[in-house]
């Protein structure tokens, strides 16, 4: 579909309306919706300011950034303009993690013939810069005009991690893969519509693609669509409603089927979001259809930011593949149990999803100077913070020097840590110890846009405090407006400014979604056109989760507890295997402490039964031979724990040996008033490279302090024989269930995690499985004395 070239320049309105809509593989959309602003599932944010505020004016007040003549449409970020791009930046960065994105670097330039290949040059020609070395002794070829030599800046980044998706010959159980870029893009838009931030040659896109399988993409929709909304309830952009643009009726690429799949999947994930949306019949992409955000200003105007596209061409285009069992049924998104389909591995074509959760970063920072008309939250203003001085006295200016340092994060004179490396806040701290009156620094501070402005006189000085007025700082929803006066140590004040950070959302939405059906009513939408809106409860969607709950992961509880599996079953693990240790549990006590005894008999348990399960699945391949048999899976995780009871005395308390023992066990620990519940977790995951010792393994110890109720307090002796004849605690540890009748009868409170109690500390224990499955090669987690993580 070719891009529509403007054929003069447009007003200033009508650039600063284009400008808003999101730029990607395709030309902004021409069509609108024929409904009005629905309601979302996001908190109704103030809406964007009007047109008067003007993000060029307010860069330049604000020394953001500057263009120049010699390179038009690539405006120059400042040192202020600098620090607001690498927030915004590293804040993607950070959600990378949890979506389990892959950053990558790409080339800024490619051959021509890259771009003839994946279709773009013919539709993009016009806006793409050509590259050619002027020295003939560098070209790639020794024939002269060759097309060899004949280069283009990228306008986009798919085709490049196309390559790299091609790079490496590829498994079923290796997808999802998700690549992230930041690499600069060109673009050789008209003269006439250059404008400040919004309109410009040169751009960095918080640029992702996601090659998955066709059974995947409804999830990974479903995982971007979370990613949006977080990342808007953070700026406290909104409200904003969602698109579906679906096949256009001409000019379209691919069969019937695949429309009708990756539509369907759209719409899935559409329902689940527990957003309403709305229908754009035929304004899909010519490659595939797309999902559009569709941002509401205060003037009624509407803008698209971010885009989720399918595209089943670019993988065509580049034959990428990847290998997997029953190859047919795979390619259509199916599963199968028939045997002989399964013995058959083949060539499968993955779906490509291009999705931009927040466009252009520069277009990003113009929409958010307007929208805060200059006013920025404290994580994100390139002026946080000014230390002011009364006067330039001796001691003054010393004092207030120290307080940059400790805000800043480095060592101070005399510290004992200088000199080595530092961790430095990534505050923005400005001082100024200039022979004036305060009031006329205080003012001047206030006109640059400082969050807070930090005073230090000799009561200051003498005192070892600052004089803090945060005004300057937006009050966040929910929150009290911050004053001034505040009088605090440099310390405090580091760790108030810390609190500042962004708090984001990265639970799923409310099981119990508010009314959509009233509120598009109330804003005007038919509501035939409005999808039904799914109900709760819903799966919790972590990406740990998603990868261990699909179906060709063989995930094994190293435990019989049926307690640790109703934990896991909870999370959404129900068909998890459970495959306990037979191997003895001979570890001294006597020679070990309860924290060592715990994390090493553990560890005994994961490793024996990973490698009894590898024997057994060698064992099983031998036998199998000529008949039908299913050979086990390779385990891609192991899950073992163990849990002690320890008393005051560091005693490790066993099972109860009869009823009598029973009574004792919980006499005792009622007396005591206090003991400890270890639980050490390891978790052990095959390396996906053929590295020594071939898996990765990771452990932590949990504890929790139990305080038991008193005799005098609602526990005699007789309460105690009364539940031991229940025989709730039989099987346990130390006698007693925290989850049943002990917990209600014998407990008085819990410090720590409840679930470590019960046998399991599912935090800690999602935490390591990240660990040894999406980031293996990184430093060990280490266990210190209480049972915490170095």
């Amino acid at each position: 579909m070719k891009q529509v070239r403007r054929p003069r320049a447009l007003s200033s309105l009508q650039v600063q309306l284009q400008s808003r809509l999101c730029s990607y593989c395709e030309p902004p959309s021409t069509s609108t919706s024929n409904t009005s602003a629905v309601a979302t599932a996001i908190p109704s944010f103030s809406p964007l300011p009007k047109p008067n505020a003007d993000h060029r004016d307010i860069g330049l007040q604000q020394e953001l950034f500057t263009t120049s003549i010699y390179s038009p449409g690539s405006p120059i970020l400042l040192p202020n303009g600098a620090r607001i791009f690498n927030r915004l930046v590293d804040f993607l960065r950070k959600q990378y993690v949890h979506y389990g994105f892959q950053e990558v670097i790409t080339p800024t330039i490619y051959k021509k013939s890259l771009w003839a290949k994946s279709g773009h040059l013919e539709n993009y020609a016009e806006d793409m810069y050509t590259v050619t070395s002027t020295s003939p002794v560098r070209a790639d070829s020794n024939q002269e005009n060759s097309g060899e030599d004949e280069y283009g800046l990228k306008p986009m980044n798919c085709p490049g991690h196309c390559l790299v998706f091609a790079s490496q010959k590829r498994s079923y159980r290796e997808l999802p893969i998700r690549y992230a870029d930041f690499s600069p893009l060109h673009r050789n838009e008209i003269s006439g519509a250059l404008s400040g931030l919004t309109r410009v040659r040169r751009f960095h896109q918080d640029d992702g693609h996601i090659f998955c399988r066709p059974s995947q993409i409804e999830d990974e929709i479903r995982k971007t669509l979370d990613f949006i909304r977080v990342a808007y309830s953070v700026f406290r952009l909104g409200p904003y409603r969602l698109a579906l643009s679906t096949r256009p009726l001409e000019h379209y690429i691919g069969s019937l089927q695949d429309w009708e799949q990756a539509e369907s999947s759209l719409t899935r994930a559409l329902d689940a979001c527990g957003q309403s949306w709305t229908l754009n019949e035929g304004d899909g992409a010519f490659y595939g259809p797309k999902i559009d955000v569709i941002l509401k200003d205060s003037d009624g105007k509407e803008h698209q930011t971010a885009t989720i596209q399918l595209d089943f061409q670019l993988p065509k285009r580049f034959e990428l593949e990847y290998q997997a069992p029953a190859p047919e049924a795979e390619q259509r998104g199916e599963t199968t149990t028939d045997a002989d389909a399964l013995g058959v591995f083949g060539s499968v074509r993955p779906v490509l999803i291009h999705r931009a959760v927040l466009g252009s970063v520069e277009r990003l920072m113009a929409l958010l100077i307007e929208h805060y008309n200059g006013k920025w939250p404290f994580w994100l203003n390139a002026r946080q913070a000014i230390i002011l001085t009364v006067n330039d006295k001796p001691p003054v200016v010393e004092w207030a020097r120290r307080a940059q340092q400790v805000l800043l994060g480095l060592p101070c004179d005399g510290d004992s840590s200088s000199g080595g490396p530092v961790a430095p806040s990534q505050l923005a701290i400005d001082f100024d110890d200039r022979a004036m009156a305060l009031g006329a620094k205080i003012r001047e501070a206030k006109k640059k846009g400082y969050g807070m402005i930090v005073v230090v006189g000799e009561v200051d000085a003498a005192n070892r405090t600052v004089t803090v007025d945060a005004t300057g700082v937006p009050p966040v929803e929910g929150e009290e407006p911050v004053g001034k006066g505040m009088k605090m140590t440099p310390e405090e004040l580091l760790d108030f400014m810390r609190s500042k950070q962004p708090k984001m959302d990265l639970t799923a939405p409310s099981e119990q979604p508010p009314d959509y059906i009233a509120a598009a009513r109330a804003h005007g939408i038919n509501l035939r056109q409005s999808a039904p809106i799914r109900r709760g409860p819903m799966a919790l969607e972590l990406p740990i989760l998603t990868y261990l709950k699909a179906p060709e992961r063989r995930v094994i509880l190293a435990s019989a507890s049926p307690r640790r599996k109703a934990l896991l079953s909870q999370l959404g693990l129900s068909s998890i295997e459970i495959f306990p240790s037979t191997k003895a549990e001979d570890i001294d006590k006597a020679t070990h402490t309860p924290e060592e005894y715990v994390s090493a008999t553990a560890r005994q348990k994961c490793l024996h039964v990973y490698e009894t399960a590898l024997e057994e699945q060698e064992e099983a391949a031998k036998a199998k031979g000529d008949n039908d048999a299913a050979v086990p899976q390779d385990p891609a995780l192991v899950i073992a724990a163990d849990t002690v009871i320890a008393t005051r005395a560091g005693k490790i308390l066993e099972k109860p040996r009869n009823e009598a023992d029973h009574v004792r066990i919980l006499k005792h620990l009622r007396d005591t008033r206090v003991h400890r519940v270890l639980t050490s977790v390891c978790v052990l995951a095959p390396k996906a490279d053929a590295s020594h010792p071939g898996y990765e393994i990771a452990a932590h110890t949990e504890e929790t302090k139990v305080f038991f109720a008193q005799a005098n307090d609602g526990l005699p002796d007789d309460v105690i024989e009364n539940y031991v004849r229940t025989r709730e605690g039989a099987d346990k540890a130390g006698g007693y269930a925290v989850q049943g009748i002990g917990g209600m009868l014998l407990v008085e409170r819990v410090e720590g995690s409840v679930d470590n109690v019960i046998g399991l500390p599912v935090r800690k224990c999602l935490q390591l499985c990240e660990k040894v499955v999406f980031k293996q090669g990184e430093e060990e987690f280490a266990e210190s004395d209480d049972g915490g993580e170095d």
